[in-house]
C-alpha cells in the first residue's frame, strides 16, 4: 500500500504523517539523517529567500517560501519528539501561552492604546519570564549579524540613556573616526585601521539609527546600484573586441553611474 493513500486530508495532520513517514526506516535516507545541528545552515537559507520575496512583492514565491520556513519548524519537532523533547503540538501550546500572556491588554485586564504602552508591557512580562537575566544586554543572540547586534546594543544602551540626543553627535563622531583612520593608514597600523574602521561603521549604525533609517535596507540599496553599474560595464565590455584601456573604463563606469544614480 502507498503511504500516500492513507494521509490524512486535514494540512495539519498530513505534514505531520508526512514527517513521521519520511523520518521512519521507511522513508527517506537523507531525511532520517539529519539532526537540529545539520538543518541550521538551510535554515538560515529559507529565511533570506523569503525575505527577497517579500522585498521582490512575489506572493508566489513568499508562499512557497513560507511552507519552506514551516518545513524546518515540523523537521525539528519531529527530531525532538523523537529524541524524547517535545512534539509540534506543544510547540504550539507553548507559543498560544506565550502569545496570550504577553498581550494582558487584549486578554487580560490591562489597558493599551499606543505602540509604546505596548512595549512597556512586554518589558515588565519578559522580566517575570527570564528571571535569570541580570543584564539590560542579557538576552541579544550573539550569532546575531554584526549591523542587527549593534543596532539590539545601540537600542538598549539607549535605554540606560547612554546615547546620543541627536544625530549630529554621531556624525560628528563618524568624521573623528575617519581622521583617525587616516592616521593609523600612514602609520602603516593594520591592528589599529581594523580597529578604526569597526568604530566608524558603529557610529555610521548610530546616525542611521537616530534617524530611523535601517543601514541593513540603505547597504542593500547600495550593494544593488553596484551590482547594476558592474552588469552595465560588463555588458558593454562583451560588444568590445578588444581590451579597453583604463580610461575607457573609467568612461564605461560615469556611463553606468549616470544609468543607475
Amino acid at each position: 500500500m502507498n503511504p500516500y493513500d492513507s494521509l490524512p486530508q486535514d494540512p495539519l495532520l498530513r505534514i505531520l504523517s508526512i514527517m513521521t513517514i519520511l523520518r521512519s526506516p521507511q522513508g527517506c535516507p537523507w531525511d532520517r539523517e539529519q539532526t537540529h545541528k545539520s538543518l541550521k545552515a538551510k535554515l538560515i537559507e529559507e529565511c533570506y529567500e523569503l525575505i527577497e520575496a517579500i522585498d521582490s512583492e512575489d506572493m508566489a514565491s513568499m508562499k512557497e517560501e513560507l511552507g519552506d520556513i514551516l518545513l524546518h519548524v515540523f523537521f525539528h519537532a519531529q527530531i525532538a519528539q523523537e529524541e524524547g523533547n517535545f512534539s509540534f503540538l506543544e510547540v504550539l501550546d507553548a507559543l498560544c501561552t506565550k502569545l496570550i500572556r504577553r498581550h494582558p491588554h487584549v486578554f487580560g485586564t490591562e489597558s493599551a492604546t499606543t505602540t509604546d504602552e505596548v512595549h512597556k508591557h512586554w518589558e515588565k512580562i519578559k522580566k517575570v519570564e527570564k528571571p535569570h537575566r541580570e543584564s539590560l544586554f542579557d538576552g541579544i543572540p550573539s550569532l546575531l549579524p554584526p549591523l542587527l547586534k549593534a543596532i539590539k546594543l545601540q537600542s538598549r544602551a539607549s535605554k540606560m540613556h547612554l546615547d546620543w540626543t541627536s544625530p549630529e553627535g554621531p556624525l560628528l563622531k563618524m568624521e573623528e573616526e575617519l581622521q583617525e583612520i587616516k592616521d593609523a593608514y600612514k602609520e602603516k597600523d593594520l591592528e589599529k585601521i581594523k580597529k578604526e574602521i569597526g568604530d566608524l561603521i558603529f557610529s555610521a549604525i548610530n546616525f542611521t539609527r537616530l534617524l530611523g533609517i535601517d543601514p541593513e535596507e540603505a547597504i542593500k540599496a547600495s550593494l544593488l546600484t553596484f551590482e547594476k553599474r558592474c552588469r552595465f560595464v560588463e555588458k558593454e565590455l562583451k560588444d568590445k573586441a578588444n581590451p579597453v584601456s583604463p580610461e575607457e573604463l573609467d568612461k564605461l563606469w560615469e556611463r553606468a553611474k549616470e544609468e543607475y544614480s
